[in-house]
């Protein structure tokens, strides 16, 4: 894989004129403060401060636009921030990536606050996802089955093994296709067409209830279930984790190898403009999704800890 750490602005990455795949923006918050933590015997610090807020948006839309014009017609961008600041910059967006918006992920960066007294917890970050066509690259990914799910729902069998009852037919919201087969004739109709329902019936992949069919599902099959656009299974970084925090406001592994696993192609091209303690770097190490990952950072300390940490983890894993 190549590593491209990149000591400048966050726009040093245009010089390379290169198409991504998959980019992601971690940039500045809008907190109007320095963040500082100490590492060791040295202080890490950047300066998180803006003359107005009207400024700060002007920047962060003109990020925005740079890394579109460098992003692929399958690719994928992420955008993150806090909700109030990403819902003030979509609205400042150029309509043809405003229009290209796919959805936005809220992820529960940390457990809830039991000090709260005049407010709802704000616990919360917003990442917004856009793609320039509707043909992008993205792979489903599951949570693991939950075990009472697996334990109470997987109770018929075959001689394919066990399996849980799924619909077959359709209801009132949502009609289905109007055709009698085998002595079922379903007031809602199938959610699927002829053809296919005669299809299923003949690979026996239909159970046959009193009143209505049913689809197998096998509990072999079963992934779990999908991860929607709601992410409150990764908490911010701990005391705990193997992955200390070296950076002030360093993410999650776990957020960004979700993030390569599901919108990065195998040998793909990732770019982080604002790579701060090089996370993106390792999770794409991890993940081994990328042939090429640009990291880009005007702090001289997020640029040695790239170096080291990515430097530590190559070893590790050969």
């Amino acid at each position: 894989m190549i590593k491209n750490i990149l000591h400048g602005e966050w726009n040093l990455f245009l010089k390379e004129k290169i198409k991504y795949d998959l980019i992601y923006l971690d940039p500045p918050f809008f907190t109007q403060k320095r963040h500082k933590m100490k590492e060791k015997e040295k202080s890490i610090y950047f300066d998180d401060i803006w003359n107005s807020q009207e400024e700060y948006l002007i920047w962060l839309s003109n990020v925005i636009k740079k890394c579109w014009s460098s992003l692929k017609e399958s690719g994928v961008l992420y955008s993150h921030n806090n909700f109030l600041i990403n819902a003030l910059v979509l609205s400042l967006l150029d309509k043809n990536i405003k229009n290209n918006f796919i959805t936005n992920i809220t992820w529960q960066r940390s457990h809830p606050h039991n000090n709260i007294k005049n407010n709802w917890g704000n616990i919360a970050d917003s990442i917004l996802m856009f793609s320039k066509t509707k043909n992008y690259y993205f792979n489903v990914l599951y949570d693991s089955l939950d075990e009472k799910y697996k334990n109470n729902s997987f109770n018929n069998k075959d001689e394919k093994g066990r399996y849980c009852l799924t619909p077959i037919t359709g209801e009132k919201s949502r009609i289905g296709y109007q055709f009698k087969y085998k002595n079922y004739n379903p007031e809602y109709g199938w959610r699927k067409p002829k053809k296919e329902v005669i299809q299923l019936f003949k690979e026996n992949l239909i159970h046959c209830g009193k009143n209505r069919p049913y689809k197998k599902l096998y509990l072999q099959e079963s992934k779990g279930k999908p991860i929607q656009n709601v992410w409150n299974d990764i908490n911010n970084i701990t005391r705990t984790e193997k992955n200390k925090r070296v950076y002030p406001t360093q993410k999650p592994l776990k957020l960004l190898e979700r993030i390569l696993l599901s919108s990065c192609p195998k040998n793909g091209n990732v770019l982080d403009p604002f790579a701060g303690s090089g996370t993106t770097l390792l999770a794409s190490i991890i993940t081994n999704k990328p042939s090429r990952v640009t990291l880009v950072d005007k702090n001289k300390d997020a640029i040695t800890l790239m170096k080291n940490i990515a430097e530590q983890k190559l070893k590790l894993v050969g």
